[in-house]
């Protein structure tokens, strides 16, 4: 009795297998046929039971039932799934997955090639229409139609990361660039702009991620070497930022930038009130050297001009605050402290002259040009510039 049992049971089973294989054959027929809603039902039934869900071909058919149904121009047939290209991708994983043997890879290559590149062509219009979001979207799609079989498409994951910096899709142009990664891609433009994009979402941690990453792979890469840099400025880590300017400044000798941001380092300190007068003192001669080494590497820039201007109208200001602060017997102590701070107003004069010539509209440096006219007494040049900033206040 256990014998007929026991066979009755096989023969069940068998019974079960061929009926899904039936199922299998009935959606194919349904496809061939145009019957997308009906072959849909039919293969979905089919891989969902446990006697086939493991079945190559059945997860093949689905793949193809779920292609037709992304490419159909028939209304009927259109909303039959909310995402149908995701499924026929999904349905070719699972076919490579259980066909060891490769039967249906050539298949599903021609497919998915026709497929990637209407996805790819498609981006490229959308691009030169500078409709950056819908290209993004379509190069995203272009790789991941090769992601079902396992390939990395570097081309579409670069220029759907480049389209959703254009969109200002700042999450969506993470995720391109981390898949690249993942996808053993290295370039150190990567590191930096991923670095730069937490930066700017104020994500430290990540920020600082990244760029030791990338250090890590390219350790003598001064654009991320600069960058880890700029992390260092952001968060006022000035003792390392300190360091690496200055590593940087004798690896790059010609690079005007990065003297200007060791000068603005040491203008800070210069300023900073907490700070000891031998501190600011050393800090300020530090801060004018800096802005000089940038300014004769660069004799247009107009920020190193203004910065040194100001640098020297600052340290007036102060050296004046302290004199009107001494008492009325002081006189002698009075007049000395004024004239050092005449001292620097004089020195400060050119420098704000050359940042007026670079930018004759800028009304910070206008209004500290009047600020040092008026204090040694130039009637004529604060003529001037006081007809100049009427006149601009007009416009």
């Amino acid at each position: 009795m256990k014998k007929i049992a026991l066979l009755l049971v096989l023969v069940s089973s068998i019974t079960i297998v061929f009926g899904q294989k039936n199922v299998r054959q009935t959606a194919s027929n349904y496809l061939k046929d145009g019957k997308l809603d009906k072959s849909m039902e039919a293969i979905n039934q089919c891989v969902l039971d446990p006697s086939t869900a493991q079945d190559a071909k059945a997860w093949f058919i689905r793949g193809n039932v779920y292609m037709e149904i992304a490419n159909t121009k028939d209304e009927k047939f259109k909303n039959l799934d909310p995402n149908p290209l995701a499924k026929a991708l999904e349905s070719y994983k699972k076919t490579m997955e259980f066909d060891p043997k490769k039967d249906y890879y050539g298949e599903i290559m021609i497919k998915l090639d026709k497929q990637y590149r209407n996805f790819f062509d498609s981006a490229i219009v959308k691009y030169n229409k500078k409709d950056y979001k819908e290209a993004m979207v379509n190069f995203g799609t272009s790789a991941d139609v090769l992601d079902a079989v396992n390939i990395t498409d570097t081309l579409s994951l670069l220029n759907a990361a480049l389209c959703a910096g254009l969109a200002n899709e700042k999450v969506a142009e993470k995720g391109f660039y981390i898949k690249l990664l993942n996808g053993k891609y290295k370039s150190p433009a990567i590191y930096s702009t991923l670095s730069d994009i937490y930066l700017k979402e104020k994500d430290s941690a990540n920020a600082f991620k990244y760029i030791r990453m990338g250090l890590k792979e390219y350790p003598n890469n001064m654009t991320l070497f600069n960058s880890e840099i700029n992390i260092y400025l952001s968060y006022n880590i000035v003792d390392k930022a300190m360091n690496n300017l200055n590593i940087s400044m004798q690896t790059d000798s010609t690079n005007y930038s990065i003297p200007f941001a060791l000068g603005t380092l040491y203008d800070n300190i210069a300023n900073d009130t907490s700070k000891t007068a031998a501190q600011r003192s050393e800090a300020f001669i530090n801060a004018e050297k800096s802005y000089n080494k940038a300014l004769k590497l660069k004799p247009d820039y107009f920020e190193a001009a203004f910065n040194l201007g100001a640098l020297n109208l600052n340290k007036a200001s102060d050296i004046l605050v302290k004199a009107n602060n001494l008492p009325p017997d002081e006189q002698a102590a009075f007049e000395k402290m004024k004239k050092e701070a005449d001292g620097y107003l004089t020195s400060s004069m050119p420098y704000l002259e050359k940042a007026l010539e670079l930018d004759p509209t800028d009304l910070n440096t206008l209004n500290a040009l009047r600020q040092i006219y008026t204090r040694l007494n130039l009637p004529d040049k604060k003529k001037a510039l006081q007809d100049k900033i009427n006149a601009l206040q007009k416009k």
